[in-house]
């Protein structure tokens, strides 16, 4: 990056040079942050790809593979992650069908012992009505 500074009888203008010094240092401590922010970055995915069981390591003679083998483990990771979660989503809706065929055998159960318990309290209440009917016909108690 050529620059040209203003001339003046002591040399370059002082205003412009210490302008361009400013500049030249906020973009060095932006680069810097930059380059720290990407560290960051790479250490935080690093971490995240440790926790899926997927480790490699970059250096300037395997950029391009690594990458390429990135990607091809992400990918195995996402699949592998993909039939965890299918198989146990059909775990889930089995036990939910095993649940559900439970509980209509339950009712289906309460419902006989219902039909039972209402067959006998029907058959008590015609003891009842009749022993009634007896005592009322012959009028006394």
């Amino acid at each position: 990056m050529a620059k040209e500074f203003t001339l003046t009888e002591n040399g370059y203008d002082p205003i412009e040079v210490d302008k361009y010094i400013d500049m030249i240092q906020s973009e060095y401590h932006n680069a810097v942050a930059w380059g720290e922010e990407n560290e960051a970055k790479y250490e935080k995915l690093r971490k995240e790809m440790e926790e899926l069981g997927v480790y490699f390591t970059i250096d300037e003679n395997n950029q391009s593979e690594a990458i390429e083998k990135i990607f091809g483990e992400l990918k195995s990771t996402v699949a592998r992650i993909k039939d965890e979660a299918d198989r146990k989503a059909v775990e889930i809706v089995e036990q939910a069908n095993e649940k559900a065929k439970l509980i209509v055998r339950q009712a289906m159960e309460n419902s006989v012992e219902l039909r039972t318990e209402n067959t006998k309290i029907m058959k008590n209440l015609e003891s009842v009505n009749k022993m009634i009917s007896v005592v009322l016909e012959k009028g006394s108690y």
